[in-house]
Formats: C-alpha cells, structure tokens, sequence
C-alpha cells in the first residue's frame, strides 16, 4: 500500500501524543529504544512519510516498514512478513478521546513504539528469530507459546539496565497511563522465562497486571532459543 496524506485531526493527534510521551520515555525507556528515537528523528508536529522512515530503517537494519489499512493482521500473516524482514504498520490512528490508551494497534504505536528499535541491528537479529520458529511450529499450541513469548518480552516486556528496571515493550512505549504503571513499579513482575511466560495468557482489551523482566537482550535470545531450536531442528530448518 503506498503512502497516503494525513487529515489534520490525525496529524494533531500525534502531536499531542508525541508531546505527552517523549519526556516519559527519555526517563524510563530501555537505552535500546534510545538510541534508535534519536537515530530515527520521528517528526514532533505530523505523521512521518512512509519514504522518510525507510530511507533510515532500512540502512541500519535490512528491514522495510510496509503500510496496511488492515487493522489487525493474523498471526499467520504477520509472521510471513517477518520472514520477508518486513514489518507491517496500520493506517488506523486512535481517537482524540483515546489518548491515554487504544485497545488496538495504530499508527501512533506502530511508528513511535516500534520503529526506533528498528534501528538497532541486534534488537533485529532478535526479532528475526521469531518468524521461522513461527512458521515452523507443528501445532497450534506452540504458535501461541510463540505469540506469548513474543507479547511478553518486545511487545510488553521490561529490561534491567544499570539496576534499573525500564520500559523494553512496545506496546507499552506508545501507552500513556499503562507506560507510567511499569516505569514506576504499579505491577508485579516476574522473571522472563520460558516456563514462566507460556503459561500466562496474552492480555489483550485490558492494561496488563502483570509483566516480565528481562536481564539483557543476550539473555533473551538465549531463552528464546530453548524453546525456537527444538523445533526449526524437527522441521529440518535448521
């Protein structure tokens, strides 16, 4: 889908939710999303041209940011894209009466939460161990232990850095009252771990209670290969 021109309710909408967020995620964010915001140069007064963010995800990381007017992807198809390295991002933006939390996915999310980690060549190398274990999976059991893995470390997950805890997911980075609930220690947490996250469903119309911690990205990816080896090995993809 090519790019598409903005209305101004849009555009005022992710001015306003750029403003409330950059100071909260300059103070609580994961040095990894950091160092990519300020890499990716993320307009403050409009939503970025598709060819603007491409121009520099695509040099630091190998991947193609794709527009959709489809608001919610399947799974199946989400992780298709992934294996072609690219990631899907909705023309949808929340309304002016959402500001603090959206139930789904938009543009503010996908572009602001998102994005700067794609910047960062190892968080992509982390990301792309997802898709063929995905695709490879031999049941619909472990396509959602995959999706849990997945929604509890990038996309609602927390970081230790300099015996802090910061805000690593996704979803959380573009959250207003959520965001706020992690970074300053309203939930309980727990450990990531395989045997800790398959068994907790994905919470999914509400804010989360609950998030999980990880040590390093080094650790991630170790634990993440636990689980994702056994099976690329059964399936001959590795």
């Amino acid at each position: 889908m090519e790019d598409i021109d903005f209305t101004p309710e849009q555009n005022k909408t992710w001015a306003e939710l750029y403003r409330r967020q950059v100071p909260r995620v300059r103070e609580h964010a994961s040095v990894h999303y950091l160092s990519g915001f300020e890499k990716l140069e993320l307009p403050a007064e409009h939503i970025p041209a598709l060819i603007d963010l491409n121009t520099k995800i695509t040099p630091a990381s190998g991947w193609k940011v794709v527009r959709t007017d489809v608001r919610y992807t399947s799974s199946d198809d989400w992780y298709r894209y992934f294996e072609r390295h690219e990631f899907l991002i909705t023309n949808y933006m929340r309304s002016w009466e959402e500001l603090d939390w959206t139930p789904e996915p938009d543009m503010f999310h996908d572009i602001f939460g998102h994005l700067p980690f794609w910047m960062n060549h190892y968080y992509a190398e982390v990301q792309e161990m997802f898709a063929p274990a995905y695709l490879a999976a031999a049941s619909d059991e472990e396509k959602e232990n995959i999706k849990r893995l997945a929604w509890y470390s990038t996309e609602f997950g927390m970081i230790r850095e300099g015996g802090k805890m910061k805000v690593f997911g996704t979803g959380l980075m573009s959250g207003g009252e959520e965001f706020l609930n992690a970074a300053e220690g309203r939930m309980t947490y727990h450990d990531f771990s395989i045997e800790n996250v398959i068994g907790h469903d994905k919470v999914l119309y509400e804010q989360h209670k609950d998030l999980y911690v990880i040590e390093s990205l080094d650790q991630l990816t170790a634990e993440l290969a636990k689980y994702f080896d056994p099976i690329l090995e059964r399936s001959g993809a590795r």
